[in-house]
């Protein structure tokens, strides 16, 4: 199971490539040519890149919550639809990423890539400074989220 851990600074060159840090692409298998969703975050201005098959249990979660048939439902899954691109990486790891993809993070020159699990985030660094919990914020959360230090739960 593909889990995605820790955080790694990047540089982008002047094509909007960007090489995926060693750990992130060891965890993506021995594919030589894996296939990613990126996709804008709904809540802060980062990217979320999925592997392909992680992306494809996101979207049938999201089916199983939506009917395509209500006028509602079908415009927001339109909207879902247009902010993602599919994007194949290259043997030694570069992504290209389009250009409104990088400049809806804010992503110039340096980036941050995080792990969230089943995806990791791309993050431009003040952006991704600005979102991080504090300590204290993180400690109250881990106790109010789930009880307590790891082996309460």
């Amino acid at each position: 199971m593909i889990s995605f851990v820790s955080k790694y600074s990047a540089t982008v060159d002047g094509k909007g490539r960007i090489v995926l840090p060693a750990p992130f692409k060891r965890e993506l298998g021995e594919s030589p040519e894996p296939v990613l969703v990126v996709v804008k975050d709904a809540y802060d201005a980062c990217l979320n890149i999925y592997p392909y098959a992680t992306w494809q249990t996101v979207v049938e979660e999201m089916r199983a919550k939506l009917n395509i048939n209500n006028p509602v439902h079908s415009k927001f899954l339109s909207r879902y639809f247009e902010e993602i691109v599919t994007l194949t990486m290259a043997e030694n790891g570069r992504l290209n990423i389009p250009d409104r993809m990088l400049q809806y993070a804010g992503i110039v020159k340096e980036a941050i890539f995080t792990g969230q699990g089943t995806l990791m985030k791309l993050w431009e660094p003040s952006r991704h400074e600005a979102s991080s919990l504090s300590d204290e914020e993180y400690t109250r959360l881990f106790r109010e989220l789930l009880g307590g230090p790891m082996g309460n739960f």
